[in-house]
């Protein structure tokens, strides 16, 4: 828990449900943005964002500016930013002084093959999202890439959060 009632992470003793959604959010010629899935729990969801690199094709530093982007600090870093249709807005590079609704970085990983890399940049959303439509938008100046939106489901992600289950049962 975080210091102003939020949940700074997923529950551990819960298993989130997934919302596929296997988005091609941006890409190019030297990287794609994906959104695979969304996986729920009963207090909020993690946004599985990818970055895929065509390792000869990537520009110089692209390693550093995505590790930038977990800090939001960075004018090259990854922006991501929700807008809820009452007007509300929640972005990732103003995580550090978030009153809820918030979108975290969240610990991810990095794996690659010698052709490509891979790089799981997870976002932490605390609320749920409203149950009704919502747009999701990118955008990364640095990397070429300009505001993509995405329209999410938030009637499937409460129907997620509903069937994300304890590991034990009470």
């Amino acid at each position: 828990m975080s210091g102003d009632g939020g949940v700074s992470a997923p529950p551990i003793s819960r298993m989130g449900a997934i919302v596929t959604l296997e988005r091609v959010l941006a890409r190019t010629p030297a990287l794609a943005v994906l959104l695979p899935m969304l996986q729920v729990y009963d207090v909020g969801c993690l946004v599985h964002l990818e970055v895929v690199v065509r390792n000869a094709t990537a520009p110089s530093g692209l390693a550093l500016r995505l590790d930038s982007a977990f800090s939001g600090e960075e004018s090259t870093s990854l922006h991501v930013r929700l807008r809820y249709p009452d007007g509300r807005d929640v972005a990732s590079d103003d995580d550090r002084h978030c009153a809820p609704p918030c979108l975290s970085w969240f610990p991810g990983g990095v794996r690659g093959d010698g052709v490509h890399t891979l790089y799981q940049m997870p976002l932490w959303l605390f609320p749920l999202p409203p149950a009704e439509d919502f747009l999701l938008t990118v955008e990364w100046p640095w990397a070429g890439i300009g505001p993509k939106a995405v329209t999410l489901d938030g009637a499937a992600i409460a129907g997620a959060a509903a069937r994300s289950a304890e590991c034990w049962p009470r």
